[in-house]
């Protein structure tokens, strides 16, 4: 109203609809377009920032939910959450749903003993395990993909090639030596696998975009033998592109029969793509 110009940078398309009154779409460093946003579509926009036309924003597929992989009973950390129980099965993709401060993400970091909870039990497979510190929840086969790659899913400083090789560096070794040609093979096997936009494995994972650095975690993960893969907020902060990416990637495991567990603040992200919601309010599960 005072004649101010302001450029607004986002992700997020309805904001730019709702906000903005000329739209600017830049790809890998490039000027792609300038047009009015009324002049303009969802699906235009979408196409012009990821170079290709998508019919669907959330390809779900059919799934076929098959064995239970993952439960809990009475799962409580006082202040966090309370008595949850929950079963997630493989071939499936089980979603939590709640506003920030449910206790979503706190129920999850107790699954994988990030924080320990006070009471409850938690099986694999049908048996009880008792898991007291993330090293066990890995070898229990369990995958937390965190909330903040930043400080909690990556080492910044690090390349592309040690992120993605972090967490199964013991099979990695040749006696008491890692074996620097499995390492180097595993990381360009995931970089082509996931389409890791980075000049090479030797690249620090810090300077690489938010997508890509969201790849590289999760292929930290899949180097890992998981069958319970927990994707906590795994679109949070990418562009629409890499999310599908990442969509296709949960697709991916849930035909290999893996059990996914998505926590999204996102509804339409969680109606998309999800087999099963759970919501929480307050630390309960409703």
């Amino acid at each position: 109203d005072k004649g101010i110009a302001i450029l607004f940078v986002s992700h997020k398309l309805e904001e730019i609809f709702e906000l903005c009154d000329v739209v600017t779409v830049m790809r890998d460093g490039k000027h792609i377009i300038t047009k009015p946003s009324a002049e303009m579509t969802k699906d235009e926009l979408i196409a012009h920032m990821v170079g290709r036309s998508l019919t669907n924003l959330f390809p779900k597929i059919e799934t076929h939910p098959g064995a239970v992989a993952l439960e809990t009973r009475g799962l409580t950390r006082v202040g966090e959450y309370y008595n949850i129980d929950f079963q997630a099965r493989r071939g499936e993709i089980l979603g939590f749903s709640g506003l920030v401060g449910a206790g979503r993400t706190e129920l999850v970091r107790g699954i994988f003993a990030a924080d320990l909870p006070d009471k409850g039990q938690i099986f694999i497979d049908g048996k009880e395990a008792h898991i007291r510190t993330p090293r066990q929840a890995i070898e229990h086969k369990i995958a937390l993909l965190t909330e903040d790659r930043k400080l909690q899913g990556l080492v910044l400083e690090e390349s592309v090639e040690k992120n993605l090789t972090l967490v199964n560096i013991d099979t990695l070794k040749k006696g008491f030596l890692v074996d620097m040609g499995r390492i180097r093979k595993q990381a360009d096997d995931a970089v082509k696998k996931l389409q890791i936009r980075t000049p090479s494995v030797d690249k620090a994972v810090g300077e690489l975009s938010g997508g890509n650095q969201q790849k590289v975690v999760i292929g930290k993960w899949m180097n890992t033998d998981a069958e319970i893969y927990i994707f906590d907020e795994p679109t949070r902060g990418i562009d629409v592109g890499a999310k599908i990416e990442v969509y296709n990637v949960m697709n991916e495991l849930v035909r290999q029969d893996k059990c996914v567990i998505m926590i999204s603040s996102e509804l339409p992200e969680i109606l998309g793509m999800c087999d099963r919601v759970i919501v929480m309010r307050e630390g309960e599960k409703m």
